[in-house]
């Protein structure tokens, strides 16, 4: 947890984000290198979890990958991400009955903090995008819209 802080102090001086901005993309990457640490790492301190930073005018974009096994996003019964509708505290009940420590709030609550949080196929890479000072959709067009090229004629 010690290296957590002093990572995410370390984000916050070089990230150089506008207030609110700074403030939302901090707790989705607390969140998500905690997940990493985790269980990714099992908190094994021989273990490493990577983590990249890229800033544009535009946005900023961190990179955090873990030495796990990684998993899929509809395998996490054990996360609120997961709730029915009807139901938005189904994963707790989940949680008690696997014997997990009360959570399951993380990737949930990162989602809402960064405007695009993208896992790579193995489940153990995930990109955390926000987008600065302008609405998403402009962003994305501005940044050259994400898009894959388009052929030539």
């Amino acid at each position: 947890m010690p290296t957590a802080d002093r990572l995410l102090q370390f984000m916050r001086e070089i990230a150089r984000l506008p207030e609110k901005e700074g403030r939302e993309a901090g707790i989705a990457f607390r969140e998500m290198l905690l997940n990493a640490m985790e269980h990714g790492g099992q908190f094994n301190p021989e273990q490493f979890v990577e983590i990249t930073y890229v800033r544009t005018r535009r946005m900023a974009i961190c990179r955090i990958k873990d030495p796990g096994q990684g998993f899929a996003l509809e395998e996490l019964q054990h996360s609120a991400l997961m709730n029915p509708p009807a139901n938005a505290l189904e994963h707790v009940l989940v949680r008690e009955r696997q014997g997990l420590r009360p959570g399951g709030y993380g990737v949930l609550l990162s989602r809402h903090m960064v405007d695009e949080l993208l896992y790579y196929e193995q489940g153990n890479e995930v990109f955390l995008v926000k987008y600065l000072g302008e609405s998403r959709a402009d962003s994305a067009r501005a940044a050259g819209g994400f898009q894959p090229a388009r052929p030539r004629p």
